[in-house]
């Protein structure tokens, strides 16, 4: 055994203290975020689509980083400065989503109420499909920054097909595939697996997963389940209460990012299959608790009845952070093991 096999161990609390100042900042950031966006997002358009721009510009600018992540930080992969590379990465995403922004509700004077989030969760739909789960099967062996540029091909148009036609994929999956990816739950579930069946087998989880969730919701009064679309959503599950509001963006935005710059401890220590199911369990526990927190902080400093809702533009606004650390400055990317894991990465060689 080599001292570099040797030195990847399973994580300890340490890894979580490393971690603690870059959660910090995913909530100081956020915030200062929802401070800046819609102001500035107000001198291009109405002041009702900078609000869902404000929005946009977080969950469409941790597509942007992402996308720069999985094409080996593109376009600025040659910059030797790690830091001076992660803070120009972060730079350029924020500037692709807001000139995005700008362009879909200012000058082409669309209303972002109705089409923002369709764009949004049927871009991440079309995402997670090519690479987070499908893992870029369908382009074995081309190079990545090609890939990236075949993938949003594909994004733009599966994107445009959807609006058209059933308008949205509800993005309801979403806190739990983040989730489960990072804890390693759908290569353990589905170790030796392959596509497209792998695949399936995990969207078949998720949607169940998504299911089960709106269910409990609506059973504690959160959520209200609808069996006839409206005129205009043509596939419409229904629509949550202002908690539910809140709650579901913190699900998305402290969720991979927090996991993965703490390099998923304490759920690292537990051995599959029961470590990912724990890790859901808390994730959805601490961002219930989180929303309990930030309604009477919003209520304290934003007057009358918009406070929840400018709590939940400010939860949104978690989602581009804690992507930023991970994609742009590596944290919590050194190889590590799990419970019961034999190599970084990957549970194939594990009965």
């Amino acid at each position: 055994m080599t001292s570099e096999t040797q030195s990847i161990q399973i994580p300890t609390v340490q890894s979580f203290l490393k971690a603690c100042p870059w959660i910090i900042l995913i909530f100081v950031l956020a915030f200062l975020s929802w401070r800046v966006w819609e102001g500035f997002f107000a001198l291009f358009m109405p002041a009702p689509s900078a609000q869902f721009a404000s929005i946009g510009v977080s969950t469409m600018g941790a597509y942007a980083v992402s996308i720069f992540g999985l094409a080996g930080n593109w376009p600025l992969a040659g910059m030797r400065n790690p830091r001076a590379r992660g803070v120009a990465l972060l730079v350029l995403a924020l500037a692709v989503a807001a000139v995005f922004w700008i362009i879909i509700g200012g000058i082409l004077k669309i209303d972002l109420q109705v089409w923002s989030f369709p764009i949004i969760a049927n871009s991440w739909f079309i995402l997670s499909i090519t690479s987070f789960v499908g893992g870029d099967a369908h382009f074995q062996d081309i190079p990545p920054v090609r890939r990236m540029l075949l993938n949003l091909l594909i994004s733009a148009g599966g994107t445009l097909v959807l609006m058209r036609t059933i308008v949205i994929v509800p993005a309801y999956w979403f806190p739990f595939l983040q989730t489960i990816i990072i804890t390693g739950g759908l290569g353990y579930y589905f170790r030796r697996t392959r596509q497209p069946f792998s695949s399936v087998l995990s969207w078949s989880l998720l949607f169940g997963l998504m299911w089960v969730f709106l269910f409990v919701a609506s059973c504690v009064d959160h959520f209200s389940l609808i069996n006839t679309p409206t005129t205009h959503w043509t596939w419409n599950l229904g629509g949550g209460t202002p908690e539910f509001g809140i709650f579901f963006p913190l699900a998305c935005g402290l969720n991979f990012g927090v996991l993965a710059c703490a390099q998923c401890w304490p759920f690292c220590r537990i051995k599959q299959p029961w470590a990912t199911p724990v890790a859901v369990a808390c994730m959805l526990a601490w961002c219930w608790l989180l929303t309990k927190i930030a309604i009477p902080l919003f209520q304290s400093i934003v007057p009358g009845e918009d406070a929840l809702w400018q709590a939940q533009i400010m939860a949104w606004h978690t989602v581009f952070w804690g992507f930023a650390w991970v994609y742009c400055f590596g944290v919590g990317q050194t190889p590590y093991l799990w419970a019961g894991q034999k190599t970084p990465g990957t549970w194939d060689d594990v009965n």
